[in-house]
C-alpha cells in the first residue's frame, strides 16, 4: 500500500476526484476507469493484490462466449478488452478459465445451490441457471451476476434467504460503482464514497451489498 508516500504527493496526479464524473467527448467513461485504475494500482504498488492491466484479446472472449453459450453484456467485453484489471477494491472474475476465479454459471461457481434449492419450484431454479458470475466480491462466496438473457445484474447472498437480489440494470452501472469504491479508498473516504453510492443507487441496496 501507499506506505512510505508523501501525503503531499497523494492522491497520484491524474486520479480523478471522488464524485460521479460527467462523461463528455473530450471525458469519456473509458478515460475515468483508466485513470481510476491507475491510480488505484499506485495505492497498492508492490502489494500482492496490486491492479495490473491485463487486456484480454478478442479471440478469448469469443471463447468464454462459446463455453458460456450466451454473449457477455457488450460494457463487460469492453472492460476486459481495453482493460482487464481483476484486483480493485472487489475482485472482478476472470476471462481465462483457468488460474484467477473464472467467469461462469453461477451453479459451477456455487454447486451448493442445488441442494439449497431442492424444495423450490422449477421456475426459481431455471433463474439460478441463468446467472453468469463476473464479480468474486472479497473472495466469501458472495457474487455479483448477470443474468444471460436480460444483463441485469443480481448480487448472490448465499447466507440470506433470497439469495438473489436485483442490483443494477447493466453491468457498466456496477462498474461505475466499483470505480467510486476504488475512489474512496484512494482519497481514504469512505463516508464519502458511501454517500455517493447512496445518492445514485438507495441506501437499501448499498447497505445489502457493504454491511
Amino acid at each position: 500500500m501507499k506506505d512510505g508516500i508523501n501525503t503531499d504527493d497523494w492522491p497520484p496526479s491524474g486520479c480523478p476526484v471522488l464524485n460521479w464524473p460527467v462523461l463528455s467527448a473530450t471525458y469519456t467513461r473509458s478515460d475515468w476507469y483508466r485513470a481510476v485504475i491507475t491510480a488505484y494500482a499506485a495505492l497498492w504498488e508492490g502489494h500482492v493484490s496490486q491492479a495490473s492491466f491485463a487486456p484480454v484479446s478478442e479471440a478469448d472472449l469469443l471463447d468464454l462466449e462459446a463455453r458460456l453459450s450466451c454473449t457477455l453484456p457488450s460494457e463487460l467485453k469492453a472492460y476486459h478488452r481495453e482493460f482487464g484489471a481483476l484486483s480493485l477494491a472487489e475482485k472482478l472474475c476472470s476471462v481465462s478459465p483457468v488460474g484467477d476465479t473464472p467467469i461462469q454459471p453461477l451453479l459451477e461457481a456455487y454447486p451448493g445451490i442445488v441442494d439449497m434449492l431442492e424444495h423450490e419450484d422449477e421456475q426459481v431454479m431455471e433463474q439460478f441457471e441463468d446467472m453468469i458470475v463476473f464479480g468474486d466480491y472479497l473472495g466469501n462466496g458472495n457474487m455479483f451476476c448477470f443474468d444471460r438473457e436480460s444483463g441485469n445484474v443480481f448480487y448472490f447472498d448465499h447466507d440470506d434467504g433470497s439469495m438473489l437480489t436485483h442490483f443494477f440494470t447493466s453491468v457498466e452501472e456496477y462498474l461505475d460503482a466499483l470505480m467510486i469504491r476504488c475512489l474512496a479508498e484512494i482519497h481514504e473516504d469512505e463516508d464519502a464514497g458511501l454517500d455517493l453510492l447512496v445518492q445514485r443507487h438507495g441506501s437499501e441496496l448499498v447497505r445489502k451489498w457493504l454491511y
